[in-house]
């Protein structure tokens, strides 16, 4: 049954009809209103906020059939004229967005917000998620729009300003953004468009007998149903990582054995979504249940089951197919081992004045990119496969999906939208593989678009850790020996989960130079959803028990936890003591001691204090260091193409892909500094198998480091050809000649790029290509300084200041850089206080959802201090380093140490909730 609805949008006269409950934001988007953007479908992230008769609603809650009669105004109808708002003024003027998705949503809010002051307007903001910018940017925005002479924004430098390098170019994609123009996965489809969905396992751990799809197949509208005995069985990885793959090959695209609660069991391929979902609910499946497991200490035989010996079932054996390949240890449910050691270990210990030894328990969490995983895929009238999908990993995505099918790389093509957030999540194949099979098998375009409980209970997450630490230690403070043991919950599929546990050893260990280290970590199956790649891969949770052990060990000895680290740190003359031979990570440029000099600086009235007591109110500091690498040495490659266009402009195509970091404004940055140019001359082309060079992917801080010196080196050889050809036109010799915006100059005249590229079109075209592939990867490092106040009646911790300094080389776009800090630094927060995915002991998720997730809010964030410290690196484009995951690492372990200075009490367990805070005070 369907109702006739007539709805009046941006002042336009819709007609359509609807079924009984279907909600605005849907019919909104079949009408081509684009802007307001699908989440959580549950009204708690504000992303498809849009007017009804002036006032904010969430459409994707709202009904359809109640906005009759009514007035509706999206993003779309804010600019009706062409000339933006005083509000999108303000957010492209402070950047207010990144990867853009909740932007629309939150303009709308934030026009109909009545504030004062800067903490009236994170008060107000509880209805609005973000996960990329962590809220500064924004508030700033408002601040600017509302209050114009509160606001201490810098405006952006106009982009015709040179040179390039250094200067805060506004994002490119600002305009599209504050607007919402249709630029993601699902804001286009090509016409005929079918829709698939998967029927997932109730179980942890099951063998299917049989399946019966008779009902589904018969549903009308269905137009395909698979199982895994309709599909090729090939071993893969889901993991986008390049050739020669490193990770388990022990993935299916569907299987007779389901592995985590949430696995694939099914597909179906139908007319609407809501058809695939009840045609999912039909599918007759016989279970033969297995025992589970969900502990990767029990997993391993390292600890007993809590189930009662009688009642114990044998730890089952997650992969004991004989077609899964590159496992370390199948009969021992070990996915990969890395093993690292220096010097004596047992010497250094027995050397020790005292030995510190504690265990530290991560959570697995959850990405929470507010786009969720999408894929489109159809036949090209050529026959080339056509993939259009959110992803961090095209060219890696073409690769598996032609070792899947056996079809010839050049047949498929894959590319992306712009992307709302990936966070690593998007580093995987998680649905572009049962599309295109879909897509082969019915001849149709077909989409895959997950919802967010999916996303929560079926992608990937921070592998959950054990890690088991011991530090030898004299009485003056020198480490004698470090002893780490990383338990890793790599979940039912092994992809990433020996590359995030080599840097959970290797990071927060070679930062120190401690002569004698010993590092064993484990990638371990279990019946849990698989972890995955996220910022900071690892290194987040070593950096965790590394930096509170430290301070552990300074309080134990009376010394300031600062001094304590200067004592131990590496020198720019080091070599990194472990890990260094697997990944050639190196000191670049080095500017360790200063980040911790700055940081220090900014808390220097409490660096000795004593902690402060306010009633129940306790006030304390904590401090904390890391380091990161900058990209894959030897491994990631990166190519890029430029040329001079017949009007003058120059062409850029790359494979690097922008997951809203501002990379394809920061490239063309780079670009046009070789050129004498600004980025506004520069067309872009990127992440596109069929339209632009090889690149391995946005993932491990490389885009910047490895694709940016592919582009430095391809845009200085563009330079190079056109000087070269202009002298013979201008009969001048090269030396004598420079180049400008948009001509090339001798000592007596000029020729304009548009004439020099007229020329050329008789001749051999004026394009370049050149490829990058680093030999090492340099070091960026952190340091981090939060004040918090923690409530002993109640356990709430309430962060009251953060400052975190970062060495990252040179600073291409500053604001840009100062953006991904802020970011990193607020999913530090959430990590450290509030996110965590749980599960009953059935393996069943219990918190798949916004609302009882808990990310950050803006109210529960300070305002961010971010320094950035140029050092300028040898070995980076125009000296630049990584910066994206480095912010995450050294917040939790931070606030961790203020909360011991504050009450007295460590804890070593995340996150460090009220409930868990107040425990530990009551012990």
């Amino acid at each position: 049954m369907t109702e006739s609805l007539d709805l009046q949008v941006n002042g336009q006269v819709h007609s359509t009809d609807c079924t009984p409950g279907t909600s605005l934001l849907t019919v909104l988007q079949q009408q081509g209103w684009y802007g307001a953007h699908r989440v959580c479908e549950s009204g708690d992230c504000g992303s498809c906020t849009v007017w009804v008769d002036d006032v904010p609603v969430h459409s994707c809650i709202y009904p359809a059939v109640h906005a009759i009669d009514r007035s509706i105004t999206t993003i779309e109808g804010l600019a009706p004229n062409g000339e933006l708002a005083p509000i999108q003024v303000a957010f492209l003027e402070n950047q207010g967005f990144q990867c853009g998705y909740c932007t629309p949503g939150m303009i709308m809010s934030a026009e109909k917000l009545t504030v004062e002051t800067e903490q009236d307007i994170r008060q107000s903001l509880d209805g609005n998620l973000c996960r990329c910018t962590g809220y500064e940017a924004i508030v700033k925005s408002i601040l600017a729009a509302k209050h114009p002479s509160l606001s201490t924004s810098d405006s952006p430098l106009p982009t015709f300003s040179c040179p390039q390098i250094g200067q805060n170019i506004p994002k490119q994609d600002g305009p599209d953004i504050v607007t919402g123009k249709p630029i993601y996965t699902t804001d286009w489809a090509p016409p005929g468009l079918l829709h698939l969905k998967v029927l997932r396992s109730p179980h942890a751990h099951a063998r299917i007998r049989s399946i019966n799809t008779e009902k589904a197949k018969t549903l009308p509208g269905v137009h395909a149903v698979f199982t895994h005995a309709d599909v090729p069985r090939r071993a893969y990885s889901t993991a986008g990582h390049g050739e020669p793959v490193p990770d388990p090959l022990d993935h299916y695209l569907l299987d007779n054995k389901v592995r985590f609660v949430g696995d694939r069991v099914a597909a179906v391929v139908a007319e609407s979504v809501a058809i695939a979902e009840q045609a999912c609910q039909l599918i007759e499946v016989d279970y033969e249940i297995l025992p589970h497991v969900l502990d990767p200490a029990v997993a391993i035989g390292r600890v007993a089951s809590s189930v009662s010996a009688i009642d114990a079932a044998p730890v089952p054996i997650i992969h004991d197919e004989a077609d899964s390949s590159q496992i370390h240890d199948a009969a021992r449910n070990i996915a990969g081992q890395v093993v690292m050691s220096r010097g004596d270990v047992d010497a250094g210990f027995a050397e020790a004045d005292f030995i510190v030894e504690n265990t530290y328990y991560l959570p697995a969490v959850q990405h929470f990119h507010l786009e969720l995983h999408a894929s489109i895929s159809w036949i090209d009238a050529d026959g080339t496969v056509m993939v259009r999908s959110s992803t961090q990993v095209p060219f890696h995505c073409q690769r598996v999906l032609s070792e899947l099918f056996d079809l010839p790389k050049e047949n498929i093509r894959v590319f992306k939208a712009k992307v709302g957030g990936g966070f690593g999540n998007k580093q995987e194949i998680l649905l572009e593989d049962l599309c295109v099979l879909a897509t082969l098998r019915t001849g149709r375009p077909v989409q895959w678009q997950l919802t967010r409980q999916e996303e929560f209970t079926a992608t990937t997450s921070r592998h959950a850790m054990q890690i088991h630490l011991k530090t030898g230690v004299k009485r003056n403070g020198t480490l004698t020996a470090i002893d780490m043991e990383a338990l890793a919950n790599t979940g039912a599929y092994g992809n990433h989960g020996t590359q995030v546990v080599f840097l959970t050893g290797s990071m927060p260990l070679g930062i120190y130079g401690c002569p004698n280290q010993r590092y064993t970590g484990y990638s371990i199956y279990t019946n849990t959803m698989p972890g995955g790649a996220f910022r900071g891969y690892g290194a987040t949770q070593g950096v965790f028990a590394m930096e509170c052990q430290l301070d552990e060990i300074a309080d134990k000895l009376g010394l300031n936890p600062i001094d304590l680290r200067r004592q131990q740190l590496i020198t720019a003359d080091d070599e990194i003591l472990i890990g260094a031979d697997h990944h050639f990570h190196l000191i670049g440029s080095y500017g360790l001691t200063e980040v911790l000099d700055r940081v220090a600086h900014a808390f220097q009235a409490q660096l000795n204090a004593t902690p402060v007591v306010d009633g129940p109110l306790r006030r304390g500091t904590g401090f904390a260091i890391a380091m990161q690498g900058s990209g894959l040495a030897k491994i990631h490659l990166a190519r890029a193409r430029m040329c001079l266009k017949p009007d003058g402009r120059y062409e850029l195509r790359t494979g690097s892909v922008d997951v809203g970091t501002g990379s394809d404004t920061t490239l063309r940055q780079i670009a046009a500094d070789a050129l004498a140019t600004t980025i506004d001359r520069i067309d872009i082309i990127a992440a596109d198998t069929h339209e632009t060079p090889f690149d391995a992917g946005s993932y491990a801080s490389a885009t910047l480091y490895i694709s940016g010196q592919a582009i430095r080196l391809t845009a200085e050889a563009l330079r190079s050809h056109l000087l070269a050809r202009a002298a013979t036109m201008l009969h001048s010799p090269v030396e004598t000649l420079s180049l400008t915006r948009d001509a090339v100059i001798s000592q007596s005249e000029s020729l304009s790029l548009t004439a020099l590229a007229e020329a050329v079109a008789q001749g051999p075209p004026l394009e370049v290509e050149r490829e990058y592939a680093a030999d090492c990867s340099s070091l960026t490092f952190a340091a981090v300084g939060v004040d918090v106040e923690v409530d002993v009646e109640t356990g709430k911790v309430k962060l009251l200041r953060c400052v975190q300094a970062i060495d990252l080389g040179k600073a291409i776009n500053p604001r840009i850089c100062e953006g991904q800090v802020q970011g990193a630094t607020v999913m530090g927060i959430g990590y450290a206080l509030s996110e965590m995915l749980q599960r009953d002991a059935q393996g069943h998720p219990l918190n798949p959802a916004p609302r009882t997730y808990r990310l950050p809010l803006a109210k529960d964030i300070p305002p961010l201090e971010v320094i950035l410290v140029e050092t300028v690196d040898p070995h980076g484009p125009h000296g630049a380093k990584g910066i994206g995951e480095i912010g995450v690492n050294g917040i939790a372990p931070a606030i961790a140490n203020a909360i011991a200075h504050a009450t007295g009490v460590r804890l070593r367990q995340l996150p460090m909730t009220p409930e868990r805070v107040w425990q530990a005070l009551q012990a």
